[in-house]
């Protein structure tokens, strides 16, 4: 072999190392850009539909107290007075089917018998509905309680009243004070910092919201979420933290958190105080670099809140490299191959296949970016891309504000197949769903697991009611959908529905979001069913 063609074989490895390289780096960035979104609209996802359940409990507070007449709840007539302690209680319920449905009501005094404190007290008990409807669905949530200005507290899920029960103590702790007139003379919804629970859960943060009769404050409804959970779910493979608008840190990875959970993120991480400023004011919602880090930041929505992921620049590209070295001694190899041998027809092919394997392998990686690995449908990054292309292409229509209707589907009772069967029974239930739905869609339709037991199906140009006939179309063919499974068991599932129609301008995160709405509408109104957003709304 000459001295040029060496070289240009030399030139060709070094390129296509640099190739390589460069093409791991890329996906080493976008899979922590990936990691720091699905983290960010975790907690997004938790603080909505939190919020959501707090703004709700203040609607029925207000439309209770405006009502006049109520009807007594059947547990007011389960308390019971301890003398002893001046007290009263619901221990009744104590080892009960009925612990499911109620928390433990606890007050100092007598139990009221009538006046505006008797109404209230059935007040307190009829929110028993909400707070275990919502505990069903969603069960890492610490507590759900009522606490009032007249000295009784009704907290969910039941816990006995030696181990917790009121005191006066309580209308001091952050939960309480940050909903009291005194300190929110607007009646507005707000998040606490950390503060240790006097239930005994550890440190936490709660959302709480005042509750009024007219103008006359009664109590504040509230929800907790525990710091331990926060760190849980931020857990990855980077260096991530979540803070509030104090700088406080609630949740961390890879660090621990000091026991008083006052620590602040500057004494968590080596960066300088300079640095923190900055990171604090770096553009949200991408990848930038600070210092020696790669770092996301984002906000969390209808939270005090900022989620932070770092990873040091050195790891990204060292990873890189590794990745890169087989390419590398696979050059190498060839070199001396065709110098050896001269056989350089053969090694060419030799490279090429290797190459295209590689090729391969990488577009493996994007689809696999896109798709739910489970289900083989779309995730909800592949669904917005799809989305994005739709709206590119113009999708059959000239104009922007041309109709798409979306429709998001979620499993009924699922977490009992798990508890029940196991999560393979789970796995088994979600992958008879997707083909089912993906054998009655529309050649333009888009199938996509949205996340868990939630399915959304996006249709190009279908009109509000034509989507509304096909949701029920789709429920009716998945309540007649008959699972085999072992011992010749049979699972029957159903699945409840919510429909909006959107267009190309409007975008999908608002219309999945008013879908999403009138779904939790049809679970509370029973389940196994589809409602439409506007109708919701209507009602």
């Amino acid at each position: 072999m000459d001295g040029k063609k060496k070289i240009a074989i030399l030139l060709f490895i070094i390129i296509t190392s640099f190739l390589n390289f460069s093409g791991r780096y890329d996906a080493l960035i976008k899979d922590f850009y990936n990691t720091a979104v699905t983290k960010e609209n975790l907690f997004k996802d938790h603080v909505s539909v939190s919020t959501n359940f707090i703004k709700s409990i203040k609607v029925f507070g207000s439309i209770y107290f405006e009502g006049g007449e109520n009807k007594v709840s059947e547990f007011y007539s389960l308390l019971q007075y301890d003398r002893e302690r001046g007290s009263y209680n619901l221990d009744a319920i104590s080892g009960t089917e009925l612990e499911k449905y109620a928390g433990n009501l606890t007050g100092t005094g007598t139990i009221p018998e009538n006046g505006a404190v008797r109404e209230e007290l059935n007040f307190a008990l009829q929110c028993n509905k909400f707070f275990s409807y919502f505990y069903e669905g969603f069960p890492d949530v610490a507590w759900l309680y009522y606490t009032s200005a007249s000295n009784f507290i009704n907290m969910y899920p039941w816990i006995a009243s030696e181990k917790f029960s009121f005191s006066e103590k309580l209308k001091s702790v952050d939960f309480y004070t940050i909903a009291d007139p005194q300190n929110n003379p607007d009646r507005e919804i707000g998040w606490t910092s950390a503060y240790l629970d006097e239930a005994g859960k550890g440190y936490m943060v709660t959302l709480s919201t005042p509750i009024y009769d007219h103008d006359i404050f009664k109590g504040v409804a509230s929800l907790d979420l525990t710091n331990a959970w926060l760190s849980e779910n931020i857990a990855s493979d980077y260096e991530s933290y979540l803070i509030d608008d104090t700088d406080t840190v609630l949740a961390a990875s890879r660090r621990t958190i000091p026991e008083d959970a006052t620590a602040k993120i500057s004494s968590l991480h080596k960066l300088s105080q300079k640095e923190i400023q900055k990171l604090k004011g770096l553009e949200k919602n991408k990848v930038q670099q600070l210092a020696s880090f790669f770092v996301y930041s984002g906000d969390i929505d209808n939270a005090p809140w900022k989620l932070f992921l770092l990873v040091p620049i050195w790891v990204i590209v060292g990873k890189s490299v590794l990745l890169t070295i087989p390419v590398l001694l696979l050059g190498i190899f060839f070199f001396l191959s065709v110098s050896a041998n001269g056989k350089r027809k053969r090694t060419e092919k030799e490279l090429a296949n290797s190459l295209t394997e590689l090729k391969s392998y990488q577009e493996l990686l994007e689809m696999a970016a896109k798709y739910d690995y489970l289900t083989n449908t779309l995730n909800r990054r592949g669904l917005k891309e799809r989305f994005s292309q739709l709206v590119k292409g113009g999708a059959g229509a000239e104009a922007a504000g041309a109709p798409v209707s979306f429709l998001i589907g979620d499993i009924d009772n699922f977490k009992n197949f798990n508890d029940t069967y196991g999560h393979a029974t789970g796995d088994k239930v979600l992958i008879e769903i997707a083909e089912c739905i993906k054998k009655n869609i529309g050649s333009h339709d888009v199938v996509c697991r949205w996340g868990g037991e939630e399915f959304v199906i996006m249709q190009p140009d279908i009109f509000y009611e034509g989507a509304l006939v096909f949701a029920e179309h789709i429920r009716r063919e998945i309540e007649n959908l008959i699972i085999p499974w072992e011992n010749s068991q049979v699972l029957k599932i159903t699945m409840t529905f919510g429909v909006q129609e959107g267009s190309f301008e409007k975008g999908i995160e608002k219309s999945v979001s008013e879908a999403d709405q009138a779904l939790y509408a049809g679970k509370v109104n029973g389940r196994n069913q589809v409602v439409g957003y506007r109708e919701c709304k209507e009602n």
